[in-house]
């Protein structure tokens, strides 16, 4: 009981903050762009059946060592691509090292990076700091780490302090070369991240996020075209919640993400600005009939918007999705679920002035999808094949749609 007012005083901290995901990094936000998600028409379909599957979750939380993916169609041409990999050892008698990598690609964002975290348990909790290595010594991040609990306590909480690009021009750090040129900052960015998590027996609540700091540099090149200055912040925000009563279960989850981004160049006069912003929420319901078989209802809101200002642009786009969504799954035998369902997507799409990005329009999507899970081991598979339910205006191969294929191993 006493974990539960703890955990309110650290989400509302978290949510005054303007907190978003605990991992993000200055690569993310540069990458973030909902715009370029329009080439996939299906989009917001994709995204929901690339996450991982939720009765993996304990498992992965549980564990400090293991590695899983996620991928999938997107469009003929695009592979969607989720990597984890993380791994923990010994420094001695209590200290240790944690490393992970993370890798993404997909129509959204693009990064990835090497994280490792020395830890070393304290009275007060764990303390430790981070280090990020780069090919470009510039862009080296490094930071502070504080945690308390685990994956398996009722109360975990780890927050981190960042320090971007630390050996770009800060404090004595004078090391500004970017790729052939320099790049130094004149407002230097910074990223406070938290995570919070709360278990009980009947319910499980979460909020983590991260928030840059907005940064300033100068370009310094020869080419007018490339001279000049950047700016950029960003903040990411994931909120759920799960609470479950006898044979019922209710489900939320809030999430957003922000970017910002200017730059000028001496050879063309104005300031390009753009701003992307996404966000979403979800409630569901969901009723196990029995040990092996449950049903979910789910409806889905998302809204992304994206505008620009010359001379990158001079237009905004706004997409909204609309999704309801069936599921129904069942333990056909021990270590094996099959599960299928249905999805509807109703997209509204509203330009002004000068959009410079494609877009399919407004439009609705709906879809039929099968998947089978199974365990080797230590090893869970699933595999998910889709079915087209609209008539569209490209070539569809016997109402094949997508597929996504999602592993995960703990060691």
């Amino acid at each position: 009981m006493r974990a539960l007012p703890r955990f309110g005083l650290v989400a509302l901290l978290a949510l005054a903050l303007g907190a978003s995901a605990a991992r993000a990094s200055i690569e993310e936000f540069e990458s973030f762009d909902v715009a370029r998600m329009e080439e996939d028409d299906e989009n917001a379909l994709d995204h929901y059946l690339a996450r991982q599957p939720e009765d993996w979750r304990t498992e992965w939380e549980s564990s400090r060592s293991g590695f899983r993916t996620s991928q999938g169609c997107l469009t003929s041409g695009q592979w969607n691509i989720e990597h984890e990999l993380r791994t923990r050892s010994p420094l001695g008698d209590k200290a240790k090292l944690d490393i992970q990598f993370v890798q993404v690609n997909t129509d959204e964002k693009g990064y990835q990076w090497l994280s490792l975290d020395f830890r070393y348990p304290t009275a007060l909790g764990e303390f430790g700091w981070r280090f990020r290595p780069a090919y470009d010594k510039s862009q080296q991040d490094f930071a502070l780490l504080w945690s308390h609990g685990d994956g398996t306590s009722p109360l975990q909480v780890e927050a981190a302090f960042t320090i971007e690009d630390m050996f770009n021009s800060l404090w004595e750090f004078r090391q500004a070369r970017v790729g052939n040129h320099n790049e130094p900052y004149r407002a230097h960015p910074v990223e406070p991240a938290l995570s919070v998590i709360s278990r009980g027996k009947h319910h499980r609540y979460s909020v983590n996020g991260a928030w840059q700091t907005p940064s300033r540099k100068v370009i310094h090149d020869a080419d007018p075209d490339i001279a000049g200055t950047r700016t950029l912040w960003g903040s990411r925000l994931i909120a759920e919640a799960e609470h479950s009563l006898s044979a019922w279960s209710l489900v939320g989850r809030f999430d957003t993400e922000r970017a910002l981004g200017t730059s000028s160049v001496q050879s063309t006069p104005g300031n390009s600005r753009i701003y992307r912003r996404h966000w979403g929420s979800e409630v569901g319901l969901r009723r196990a009939f029995g040990p092996r078989t449950r049903a979910e209802l789910r409806w889905m809101y998302r809204s992304r918007t994206q505008s620009w200002a010359p001379p990158a642009g001079d237009g905004r786009l706004r997409i909204l999705d609309r999704i309801p969504a069936l599921e129904i799954s069942r333990e056909v035998a021990q270590g094996w679920r099959l599960r299928g369902g249905v999805l509807y997507d109703r997209v509204s799409v509203s330009k002004d002035r000068q959009v410079p990005t494609f877009t399919w329009g407004s439009r609705k999507e709906s879809r039929a999808f099968i998947g089978l899970q199974a365990q080797f081991g230590r090893v869970r598979l699933q595999g998910i094949e889709c079915v087209e339910l609209d008539h569209e205006p490209y070539d569809v191969s016997f109402h094949h749609d997508k597929g996504f294929l999602h592993l995960q191993t703990t060691f």
